[in-house]
């Protein structure tokens, strides 16, 4: 004899439909980029991940085009455009001093930093993420001349102590393995002397 099913109880909820923003999309999408390559990163293969039906995807994005559109704009955002306004009020020592240790905050600045190589990997071979590099480099390069005109260096040598600046923190990213903390530390303090240190005349 077969036992009867319980009915479910009077007033018992059903269990909620799981609901996904379009972060939660962009946070799979950016992971599949990261872990394989933009290739992976297809609608079907995100929806199975997320254990969700494809449809839900469009409730947030045109087609493929547009998540990968708004993956790069929000990685711009993050990583730029955010960074500029949080220091924008500091004093441009101290804002040098957070850049330069930007590299260093752990595993956020890991993630990052792998999230930066997959984009640029991709934009080798992909014009709309060719030209979200261009605008990230430019913005960047243009807020730490800045810093440094402020500091009363000429725009030229600014520019050049900038792009330094950028090379140093590129480096750490991709050299993490090579040193220890210490090492870092006596890295950090020495590019930090170098970099606010005039040339001298002839």
């Amino acid at each position: 004899m077969q036992s009867e099913k319980k009915k479910p109880e009077a007033g018992a909820r059903a269990k909620p439909r799981r609901v996904l923003s379009a972060d939660d999309w962009i946070d799979a999408a950016t992971d599949l980029l990261v872990s394989k390559s933009v290739d992976a990163v297809r609608v079907e293969t995100l929806a199975k991940e997320l254990g969700i039906t494809v449809g839900s995807f469009y409730h947030h994005f045109k087609d493929r085009n547009d998540l990968l559109s708004k993956m790069l704009k929000r990685w711009h955002e993050r990583t730029t455009a955010q960074v500029v306004r949080s220091y924008g009020e500091l004093a441009p020592e101290e804002a040098l001093h957070e850049i330069l240790t930007l590299p260093f905050h752990g595993l956020t600045a890991r993630r990052a930093a792998m999230v930066e190589f997959a984009i640029r990997a991709w934009a080798r071979r992909d014009e709309m993420a060719r030209q979200a590099v261009r605008e990230v480099d430019e913005q960047r390069l243009a807020y730490y001349t800045k810093g440094f005109q402020k500091l009363g260096f000429r725009k030229a040598e600014a520019a050049n102590r900038a792009f330094l600046v950028y090379s140093y923190q590129i480096s750490q990213s991709l050299l993490w393995e090579v040193n220890d903390d210490k090492a870092r530390k006596k890295q950090l303090n020495f590019a930090k002397e170098l970099l606010l240190t005039p040339l001298r005349e002839n």
